[in-house]
């Protein structure tokens, strides 16, 4: 499979692939982490609501919005083809930090742990979907199908 991923994919698809796979690894990671700090499954372990000494709590969403201004620039700045291989990684974690908390950008309340926080699960669900399709497309498929039968 990997054979066929170098050979029949295109640059734009590999991307998708590697962004898809670093965006649910990340999505699937935060969603742990704010269970155990919800449900406080490790009361003096490493996970914590944290604070600044201001009070502030500063959620995920906007490191999620920093990292994609950084890669946004970067996929700009550069057209060598690895280097868009490397940035999808980044923009996938970059895309999981902001999604998880859709419901909460778009409500501007913190409804994480509400009904309404499903809608970050449905945002995250579509944009997996979208990334799922144009990565893993009719062409890899066909190119697998293709290698199969040739070999016999």
């Amino acid at each position: 499979m990997t054979e066929a991923h170098r050979r029949h994919l295109s640059l734009g698809r590999r991307v998708a692939i590697r962004t898809l796979t670093s965006y649910l690894i990340t999505f699937a990671i935060l969603r742990v982490i704010t269970a155990i700090i919800q449900y406080n499954v490790f009361p003096n372990g490493p996970f914590h609501f944290v604070m600044t000494k201001s009070g502030l709590h500063i959620h995920h969403l906007f490191w999620g919005i920093l990292l994609l201004m950084a890669t946004g620039f970067a996929a700009l700045a550069t057209r060598a083809p690895e280097w868009h291989l490397r940035i999808a990684i980044v923009f996938g974690v970059a895309l999981g930090l902001t999604l998880d908390e859709f419901a909460m950008w778009l409500r501007l309340a913190d409804v994480y742990w509400t009904p309404q926080g499903i809608e970050s699960l449905k945002a995250g669900a579509v944009v997996a979907a979208l990334l799922a399709l144009y990565g893993f497309g009719q062409p890899l498929w066909h190119a697998i199908v293709k290698d199969l039968f040739a070999n016999k």
